[in-house]
C-alpha cells in the first residue's frame, strides 16, 4: 500500500474499529491512563509550523509493508500520522518518567555508550524521530550516525528536533532493507522496534543488521520484557501475542551473533550487545 496517514489520506474505518474493540476490553488500563496523564506535563519541542502537503511532497512514496499499517499504539494512521510523530519525545518520556532521572531521554543516554568508542559508522534502525540516533551521536561525535524510519513523519519531525547534531543523518527507508553495502558498519542499534514487528520481520531486519555489519561489528538491541504490553491495555499492540515468545539471546545467535550480554540499563528494558564473528 502507498500513501500516507492523518489527512493525506482516509485513515482505513478498520483502525477506528480495532481502536475501539482495544479501549472495550474489560482488562485494566492504569498503565496508559497514568501515560496519558503524565503527556501534557511533558515538554514539547519546538518545532514550528509544518505545511505538512509541501513536506511531505519532498519524501519518496513508500510501498509500505502490511504489518506497518496498523494503528499502533490506539493512533489512527498508527506512526503514517502526523500525532504519532508529533507526540512521539513525549509519550516516550511520560512512559520512562521513573525510569530514569531524565527519563527515556536519559535511558537513550545511557544505551548510545554501549556503541563502542572505536565505531565510526553506526545506524540506527527503526530510529523513529532520531532521539536515539541523536544520543549515540553527541556521545561519539567522531562517528557518522544514521537513523532510519519508514515514516516521513517521523523523519521530519526527527530531523526538526535534532537539527543541531551535525554527525546525524536520519534518513526515510526500512529496516529491512536499507541500501547500505555489505559489512560497511561499526555498530547498530534497534530500540523499541522488534516488539512492533510480526516474527517474519524480525528476522528480516535482524537479518539486515548482520549483513551491514563489520566483522567484530556490535549489535545493541533494547526493547521491552516480554509481557510489558499486556500491561499497557488501551494502546493498541497487534503483535503483543507473538511476542510472549520472543527469546533475545536465542534470536542473536539464530542470526549468528556471538556474545550476547545483558546490560542493565533501566527497569522494565531488556538490552543485549552482541557481537559479529
Amino acid at each position: 500500500m502507498k500513501g500516507l496517514a492523518g489527512r493525506h489520506w482516509p485513515v482505513p474505518e478498520w483502525h477506528f474499529a480495532r481502536i475501539e474493540t482495544e479501549m472495550a476490553s474489560p482488562e485494566p488500563k492504569d498503565q496508559m491512563m497514568a501515560v496519558v496523564a503524565r503527556m501534557p506535563a511533558e515538554e514539547a519541542p519546538d518545532l514550528g509550523e509544518i505545511d505538512w502537503d509541501a513536506v511531505l511532497a519532498e519524501y519518496r512514496d513508500l510501498e509500505f509493508p502490511k504489518y506497518y499499517l496498523q494503528p499502533f499504539h490506539s493512533v489512527p494512521g498508527g506512526y503514517l500520522s502526523e500525532s504519532a510523530a508529533l507526540g512521539d519525545r513525549q509519550a516516550m518520556q511520560a512512559i520512562y518518567a521513573e525510569a530514569h532521572p531524565r527519563k527515556c531521554l536519559g535511558i537513550r543516554e545511557e544505551l548510545a555508550a554501549l556503541v563502542p568508542a572505536t565505531a565510526r559508522e553506526v545506524v540506527d534502525l527503526g530510529g523513529g524521530t532520531g532521539d536515539g540516533g541523536a544520543a549515540v551521536a553527541r556521545l561519539r561525535p567522531d562517528a557518522r550516525v544514521r537513523a532510519i524510519d519508514a515514516s516521513p513523519f517521523m523523519v521530519e519531525v526527527g530531523r526538526r528536533q535534532n537539527g543541531d547534531v551535525p554527525n546525524l543523518e536520519i534518513t526515510q527507508g526500512f529496516a529491512e532493507k536499507t541500501g547500505i553495502e555489505d559489512e560497511s558498519v561499526d555498530a547498530v542499534t534497534m530500540t523499541l522496534v522488534l516488539h512492533e514487528c510480526p516474527d517474519a520481520a524480525k528476522r528480516e531486519i535482524g537479518r539486515e543488521a548482520v549483513r551491514i555489519l563489520r566483522p567484530g561489528g556490535t549489535l545493541v538491541l533494547t526493547d521491552v520484557p516480554n509481557d510489558d504490553l499486556h500491561r499497557y491495555r488501551g494502546f493498541f499492540e497487534p503483535y503483543k501475542e507473538p511476542w510472549l515468545a520472543f527469546d533475545f539471546d536465542r534470536y542473536l545467535l539464530d542470526l549468528g551473533l556471538v556474545d550476547p550480554r545483558p546490560a542493565d540499563v533501566a527497569e522494565r528494558l531488556w538490552t543485549r550487545v552482541a557481537v559479529k564473528p
